[in-house]
């Protein structure tokens, strides 16, 4: 009598499955979006002060928009990346890697293995300060020929990169 395999087969192994970025990327995105808004406080710091010595009346409407500014600064910094952070997220699989993201814009990527010609992991300096990398991959005939995945474990990200890399067949990658 011949053995019987009761084993199934998972549908999904756990690299098939969705995946979400690394949580230090909200912390990056965060001091990013202060970041942006520094100029413009800057600016507006030294034109209220110098409009409040010279004691024009345009002063307290400049010190009033610099406060709206500061407060755009804040709650844009404070609500949008844990926002970004919920709605991006990734899926590798035998034939690529879909990427999903977009908090008002949602939009979904799917890159099979054998378009993607070449990867590249960066690193800015607030993402090696928290250990965290963005994978880009490059592909060939589309409008979209750079596709990124931010807020990678830059290991993680080095991983993604080797196993796609990998998985190429013939001079794709």
């Amino acid at each position: 009598m011949a053995a019987v395999d009761t084993e199934t087969p998972t549908s999904e192994s756990p690299a098939d499955c969705d995946r979400s970025v690394d949580p230090r990327t909200v912390a990056v995105w965060r001091w990013s979006t202060l970041a942006a808004f520094a100029p413009a406080a800057a600016v507006l710091t030294v034109v209220a002060a110098a409009l409040s010595l010279e004691r024009l009346p345009a002063a307290p409407l400049v010190w009033v928009v610099w406060l709206l500014v500061l407060t755009a600064a804040a709650v844009a910094a404070w609500r949008y990346p844990p926002a970004r952070y919920r709605h991006l997220g990734y899926r590798v699989d035998g034939t690529g890697i879909t990427i999903r993201q977009g908090v008002v814009w949602r939009t979904q990527s799917s890159l099979p293995k054998v378009r993607i010609q070449h990867t590249d992991v960066s690193q800015g300096p607030l993402q090696r300060r928290y250990g965290v990398a963005t994978l880009k991959l490059y592909t060939a005939g589309s409008r979209f020929t750079r596709t990124e995945l931010p807020g990678l474990e830059h290991s993680e990200a080095v991983a993604l990169r080797d196993r796609l890399q990998r998985q190429g067949h013939g001079d794709a990658v």
